[in-house]
């Protein structure tokens, strides 16, 4: 669950509750919940050729989005979804390395490099 850095005006914190990821071509797909205590509902981030996000309510018409998008602004709440599937070691991995390469990993092993070069 990732705590992102936009809140509503009454001080909910809104969170990302992510339980789906997929590699797509170049760009990720993640899709999770998204909610703030009073709301909860399903996103769709993608990230990579072209980064979107869909809210399934906003094409099923849940009830709640509205009041959900009117607290804590749809631009504002795009940009921080967007900004955290960025930010992910996973992906940041996969941006540089697309077909995969065991040293762009560097990053997200906390063991020195000196006790992995010594296992070679």
């Amino acid at each position: 669950m990732i705590y992102i850095g936009t809140t509503e005006n009454n001080g909910s914190a809104i969170y990302f509750d992510i339980y789906s990821a997929e590699r797509q071509g170049r760009g990720m797909r993640i899709s999770g919940t998204i909610g703030d205590g009073c709301y909860e509902g399903e996103v769709l981030v993608e990230v990579g050729r072209n980064d979107s996000v869909t809210f399934a309510d906003a094409w099923l018409g849940g009830s709640g989005f509205s009041e959900f998008i009117d607290r804590c602004g749809s631009d504002v709440l795009e940009e921080a979804l967007l900004e955290s599937v960025r930010e992910m070691p996973l992906f940041q991995a996969r941006r540089s390395q697309p077909h995969g390469n065991s040293m762009s990993y560097a990053g997200i092993v906390a063991e020195s490099s000196s006790m992995w070069q010594n296992l070679t």
